[in-house]
């Protein structure tokens, strides 16, 4: 989080000191103390706190991910690999989760009427839904739609298909013969995945550095996208529904 929050409340951050996210926040916007007085005073948007925990959750679920991949990535352990997968896979879950989050959140707060699985910042429906709503927030999310898609369609893969390569390239020198020391080469490489998430593992066969993408690059690019998601959504809710909150305190 960018820009110091002045505000001179002491209190407890409410939605951050019980998460794993607050660790990582050295300053806090400055619509930060709006929100928690708007989530935790007197007003009617109270109600809302538990969907902004839950938002604040999945996001920190999604640190804890990045912040395992990037400890194992320094280490030479046997089993890393094992490791990095499945914080790899957890991390593809929990973006899609983290993403429902923020879908529930917004159709509770315009009160867009969708439920079960039309509640998806993908579906067209919706995403018309909010910008109806919320011109300026529609097109917010709708500029992120490509890497919406991407996320669904690496989520989905590895749920119904046969999963995907997480692990180092071949690249061993050809003049490493010893097998010891290839092995120590390989626990060494960094992590990568592919680009494309239809290239599903058992059809891998000549793998090309070009078409891969190194596991904590990945992470990072959609944490980053994770994030701008998370402040447009909240920044909005917290300039726009003010008001509601003061007139819901009196």
């Amino acid at each position: 989080m960018a820009s110091k929050d002045d505000s001179p409340e002491k209190e407890a951050d409410r939605l951050l000191v019980n998460s794993y996210m607050g660790r990582h926040v050295i300053e806090k916007p400055a619509y930060w103390s709006k929100l928690l007085r708007m989530l935790y005073g007197k007003g009617r948007l109270r109600t809302y706190a538990g969907a902004v925990e839950d938002v604040v959750e999945k996001f920190s679920f999604l640190l804890l991910a990045r912040d395992q991949i990037a400890t194992l990535e320094n280490q030479t352990l046997p089993d890393k690999r094992f490791y990095i997968k499945y914080f790899s896979y957890t991390f593809v879950f929990m973006e899609k989760a983290f993403l429902d989050s923020i879908a529930i959140f917004i159709n509770e707060i315009y009160e867009l009427g969708f439920r079960g699985g039309q509640i998806d910042l993908k579906k067209g429906s919706f995403l018309r839904a909010v910008g109806d709503a919320d011109a300026e927030l529609g097109k917010a999310i709708d500029s992120k739609r490509n890497w919406l898609d991407y996320v669904v369609k690496y989520r989905d893969n590895l749920i119904h298909r046969h999963g995907l390569y997480i692990g180092p390239l071949p690249t061993i020198p050809k003049n490493m013969d010893d097998p010891g020391e290839q092995s120590n080469y390989i626990l060494q490489e960094h992590s990568y995945m592919p680009v494309n998430p239809d290239d599903i593992e058992d059809k891998l066969i000549d793998r090309k550095e070009g078409e891969f993408i190194k596991v904590t690059c990945l992470v990072d690019d959609w944490l980053k996208e994770s994030f701008e998601l998370f402040e447009i959504v909240l920044r909005s809710f917290a300039v726009k529904f003010e008001l509601q909150s003061v007139v819901g305190s009196n």
